[in-house]
């Protein structure tokens, strides 16, 4: 296997290390268009798609709440090496007010699977930065992540879930750059993506109780949640879990088939 440069790199937060991953050119041609007026030809492109080792749950309980998440979480820097504190790795304990992220991502992509057969499954929500916010939650992290709101800087309409005739245990959709910033211009300076794709029976902070979590790495110790991926935004190709960096059978909590992440691929495409 051969190792490949700096940019393609699934790195932990605590020990940095570097997997060998497979490039693999990738195209959505059966996707459904972006408008005109959102970032299709004038924004990267990124899709991701991600698959559990039982299916994507969106079953809904007795008190009409679904208890299953499925969550991507992305740290967007115009810098080729960020600060890896900006890094989302997952809550483990109540310890962060939104019960799903911690680090400082500034955007999250959630499955709605509450309602799974809704036109737009997937919600993009943007993070408040710690100043927008009066008496932020934890003055010293620049994100407030207790505070997100629905962005408005497009919706996700590029996507295949199992509700729209794709795989029963994969989610699928694409999002563009102009949708990661606050501006286009800072859009287009855009370099560098951490991402994590996180998992969970429920959030941490809906009282005690199971809870059974997964994401990128080696998830039965507290050590191996503690990895993500480093997607360089300027050349064109894909992070698979080629190197098997994602194992089958490593959720924290407990065993729980339809939260454990076996595969992921996410693709990027410069326009």
């Amino acid at each position: 296997m051969r190792s490949l440069p700096h940019n393609f790199v699934l790195v932990g937060r605590r020990s940095l290390r570097a997997s060998a991953l497979i490039v693999l050119a990738a195209s959505c041609g059966s996707c459904a268009r972006f408008p005109s007026n959102s970032g299709a030809g004038n924004f990267t492109a990124i899709t991701f798609s991600f698959s559990v080792a039982g299916k994507i749950n969106d079953t809904v309980s007795s008190n009409g709440v679904s208890n299953y998440i499925y969550d991507v979480a992305i740290a967007a820097s115009p810098l080729p090496n960020p600060d890896i504190a900006l890094a989302p790795v997952p809550v483990i304990n109540s310890s962060s007010p939104n019960g799903r992220v911690a680090g400082s991502p500034n955007v999250f992509v959630e499955f709605n699977s509450l309602n799974p057969t809704t036109s737009l499954p997937f919600s993009l929500y943007r993070f408040a930065l710690a100043s927008e916010v009066p008496n932020p939650n934890d003055p010293t992290n620049p994100v407030n992540l207790g505070v997100y709101t629905n962005s408005t800087r497009g919706q996700i309409i590029n996507f295949t879930t199992p509700e729209t005739g794709g795989d029963a245990s994969t989610l699928t959709f694409t999002l563009y750059t102009n949708e990661l910033a606050d501006t286009d211009a800072e859009a287009k300076a855009l370099q560098t993506l951490y991402v994590n794709i996180l998992t969970m029976t429920r959030p941490a902070n809906q009282g005690s109780g199971t809870r059974v979590i997964d994401a990128l790495g080696d998830s039965r110790t507290v050590n191996g949640l503690n990895n993500f991926l480093a997607i360089n935004l300027l050349k064109s190709g894909s992070y698979t879990n080629a190197a098997g960096f994602e194992p089958t059978g490593d959720t924290f909590g407990g065993t729980e088939p339809d939260v454990d992440i076996v595969n992921y691929t996410i693709t990027v495409t410069p326009p």
